[in-house]
């Protein structure tokens, strides 16, 4: 293990991530005890780890950014020559980042109107208003990993996620 391994700090969103899938798997695991062993299943249990991954998927979204781990069309990269490319993945960031904005404030108005409109989850009786809003907040912190990965660049001049032949 390289030095610059040892010295990688873990963002926000990865032990975010770390937590939510640490938590989904106790939950199952008591649903699986509760169900096998005490013939008692938790009627909870189910909906809950449903919204913990539905919180996980978005909130990973921004951890991917970070480690460059997005599908992406890098075919229609490599016709371009080298010299375009990281023009071409400015622009395709910028597109990025201004439907990421567009989501996070849809996603936002809905998640209010759902809290506002009372609507309840069937099981665990909260709104679920509070499931949605991880949409907007996983585009949100999308969007500002966008930023500093264009700052990034712009900073380095060089490209961050350039493909090589």
């Amino acid at each position: 293990m390289s030095a610059e391994q040892k010295q990688k700090k873990i963002p926000i969103e990865g032990f975010i991530c770390f937590l939510l899938l640490l938590f989904i798997t106790l939950v199952m695991g008591m649903e699986v005890v509760a169900r096998y062993i005490f013939n008692h299943s938790l009627r909870w249990s189910g909906e809950l780890a449903r919204y913990l991954f539905i919180w996980f998927i978005f909130i990973s979204s921004s951890y991917a950014i970070i480690e460059k781990t997005h599908i992406r069309i890098e075919s229609l990269q490599r016709v371009f020559p080298k010299v375009t490319r990281p023009y071409l993945e400015f622009i395709g960031n910028i597109f990025w980042f201004i439907f990421s904005i567009f989501i996070a404030y849809v996603g936002f108005t809905y998640s209010f109107e759902m809290i506002e409109s009372g609507n309840i989850s069937t099981a665990m009786r909260i709104p679920v208003g509070f499931i949605y809003i991880s949409i907007p907040i996983g585009y949100t912190l999308m969007a500002l990993r966008l930023i500093t990965d264009g700052y990034k660049v712009f900073r380095s001049n060089k490209p961050v996620n350039l493909s090589e032949e």
